[in-house]
């Protein structure tokens, strides 16, 4: 028997700097409730991983979570709940959901069309690995110090923290074409390469997030900037910064689920003559174009 039972109103609201209220309702059920627990997980990171915030409990639906990590002003945290009916062992997650404006109809309109915009038009797909701003400390960083005490950790990629990034989310960005010059330094030439790049509302991006391309050109987050409807954000403008072949940055492995020899960079539609009927893959729409030219005339 799988989880039957649906959430609504799952929340996520504070007046307080100290302490967020996730607050949830269960859809009117034949069910018995008390057969199904509720556990409460964290991430800062929408696509996770998720850590569980406290023990599983049953029919309380309010969670106080007053263990707030400080020191990044640009963290935003994610929730989700994971309902799991006891007597069979069956899980289901909901959310996630984070501290921020619920959209209005204007703003849902405007991120679909922004999400089209980049997905089939302007964008190519690339990949977004957020940094940890929290969590459990490398073995490089020094308490007493505040800092870490070397660089080009690979257990951490010099964030400080453990992994260093978290699970790869796919996103369709617009990257603008870079300068290409060389700068001169008392230590030789350097080159330098920075430009801007501009993404939908998802994934939220902030400073030092690294985002990759699929020939591996690799580029640190240094500026967001978004543009709100009801201060709820639609389309993010960043300025990005090209991480340099040696540096550790490029050790960051990138779990991908399928393989690049089938993985696409760009939409189809850029190789593709859209005047050419025949270029399309669909074999119902082909068999008819072949009916239609068998028609005598």
């Amino acid at each position: 028997m799988a989880v039957s039972i649906d959430l609504k109103d799952f929340r996520v609201r504070s007046l307080d700097r100290d302490l967020f209220e996730v607050s949830w309702k269960v859809l009117e059920t034949a069910e018995d409730v008390l057969d199904y627990t509720f556990e409460v997980l964290r991430s800062e990171s929408p696509s996770g991983p998720f850590e569980p915030l406290a023990p599983a409990f049953r029919d309380r639906y309010l969670f106080i979570d007053n263990n707030i990590p400080t020191g990044n002003r640009w963290r935003m945290l994610h929730y989700i709940i994971r309902v799991r009916h006891v007597p069979t062992d069956c899980v289901k997650d909901f959310g996630p959901v984070s501290h921020e404006p619920d959209p209005d109809l204007i703003a849902l309109e405007l991120r679909r069309h922004m999400q089209l915009l980049f997905h089939e038009y302007a964008g190519r797909r690339c990949w977004v690995l957020p940094v940890r701003t929290f969590g459990s400390r490398c073995e490089c960083y020094s308490v007493s110090l505040a800092k870490r005490t070397r660089s080009g950790c690979r257990m951490c990629f010099d964030t400080g923290f453990t992994r260093g990034y978290l699970s790869p989310i796919e996103v369709w960005i617009q990257i603008d074409p870079s300068p290409k010059a060389n700068q001169a330094t008392n230590v030789g030439a350097q080159q330098q390469v920075n430009t801007t790049a501009r993404v939908g509302y998802y994934p939220p991006l902030k400073p030092m997030d690294l985002i990759v391309e699929g020939e591996n050109r690799r580029w640190k987050v240094v500026t967001v900037a978004q543009t709100e409807q009801g201060r709820a954000p639609v389309h993010q403008e960043i300025q990005l910064h090209e991480v340099p072949p040696r540096d550790i940055e490029f050790a960051v492995p990138l779990e991908m689920k399928d393989a690049l020899k089938d993985i696409f960079f760009n939409p189809p539609r850029n190789y593709s003559n859209p005047q050419n009927l025949d270029s399309f893959l669909d074999n119902e729409f082909a068999a008819i174009q072949k009916l239609y030219r068998q028609v005598p005339r």
